[in-house]
């Protein structure tokens, strides 16, 4: 197998945490990237990603079992799949942080101010990330915390290190987003780990016009799946759906929408922690704005996959209806799998498609 970028250049700087306390969050897709930390005191890795937490869990010989949030001690390692928020309850105070980088700044800056809580003075902070992700200038991000020097570069990808000297860098909070739909008025918590970070993205709000069109009250058990800030499966509640399912493969999406549930009056939905369909029973409505993205890739692959076990996942007459990006092409996998395909609204280079089992 060959290493990641990122587990190379870390490799490289393997022997700088040794013997520390060490915090590793961000966007961790290497599962190996925990065999380097096996000289630190102790290393806690925050994990997002459903997947890449199950990878680390099953090389390490224990097994995810579907509770959320959660963690898991082996040896001097903790294992976290949880919002940073349940993080800081499990995390003992550090003496260095690893911040591996996305291409969103904004969750960067927040994963840094929130974490400061669990570090000592004289902390080291270190980024590390691909040059196309903004670690080339990601001395930028730590300037604000204390002296910066940039460590190494390999493999297209750059690792800068700092001195935690200050602890007053503050960052700004973006209000709730407040949305009519359906006749409901709803408020939205936001986080930067979740995809539509200050406003509802066009797709997701043409599949919300779209359930207008459809007898949600027909359909008694629901799925919203890739719930993100969980607004889809709001709406489907407050429409009549009886019993409503959430389920996402990121940690701070779950948390996200279990936030905004709370907020919106809805105390009956449940959540779930899956990648995709995988585990899940069956319903009687699936309705889904389905990822393109994997970290710093794009690929239709995993929502094809999706679309051709759906029907296995719906009882005798489910339907799904999906939002997309038109140029994605996913029409021809509908038609391929269900009985009948109809498109409910094409607009803004989005298409809305309602597929039904007969």
């Amino acid at each position: 197998m060959i290493n990641s970028p990122i587990y190379e250049i870390l490799k490289r700087n393997e022997s700088r945490f040794n013997g520390r306390t060490v915090i590793v969050a961000g966007q961790i897709e290497d599962a190996s990237l925990y065999t380097l930390f096996t000289n630190a005191q102790h290393a806690y890795f925050i994990c997002d990603n459903l997947v890449t937490y199950k990878q680390m869990l099953a090389s390490l010989g224990h097994s995810f079992d579907g509770t959320f949030p959660q963690h898991t001690d082996h040896n001097n390692l903790t294992l976290i799949f949880g919002s940073t928020a349940y993080a800081l309850t499990v995390i003992s105070e550090c003496d260095t942080l690893l911040l591996l980088l996305s291409k969103n700044k904004v969750l960067s800056e927040k994963l840094l101010h929130t974490l400061n809580a669990r570090l000592k003075e004289k902390s080291l902070l270190y980024t590390c990330g691909p040059n196309d992700g903004g670690a080339k200038s990601a001395d930028t991000l730590l300037k604000p915390w204390g002296f910066t020097k940039k460590i190494d570069l390999a493999r297209k990808c750059t690792m800068f290190e700092a001195i935690l000297e200050n602890e007053s860098v503050m960052v700004p909070q973006a209000p709730n987003i407040k949305i009519s739909i359906a006749n409901h008025d709803l408020s939205l918590d936001q986080d930067p780990a979740v995809f539509s970070y200050q406003k509802l993205d066009k797709g997701t709000l043409l599949l919300l016009q779209c359930l207008e069109k459809i007898d949600v009250t027909a359909y008694e058990n629901v799925l919203d799946l890739g719930c993100g800030c969980g607004i889809i499966g709001i709406i489907l509640k407050k429409m009549g759906a009886r019993k409503v399912t959430l389920s996402d493969v990121s940690a701070s999406a779950l948390d996200l929408s279990s936030r905004n549930l709370l907020e919106n009056g809805i105390h009956d939905a449940t959540l779930k922690a899956c990648d995709m369909l995988q585990g899940l029973e069956k319903f009687d409505l699936i309705a889904v704005n389905p990822p393109f993205h994997q970290g710093f890739t794009q690929t239709t692959a995993p929502s094809v996959n999706m679309l051709m076990k759906a029907p296995a996942h719906l009882n005798a007459k489910g339907a799904l209806i999906m939002v997309s990006n038109v140029h994605l092409g996913y029409e021809k996998n509908l038609v391929a799998r269900f009985d009948k395909v109809d498109v409910l609204a094409r607009e803004n280079g989005f298409i809305v498609h309602f597929a039904t089992l007969s």
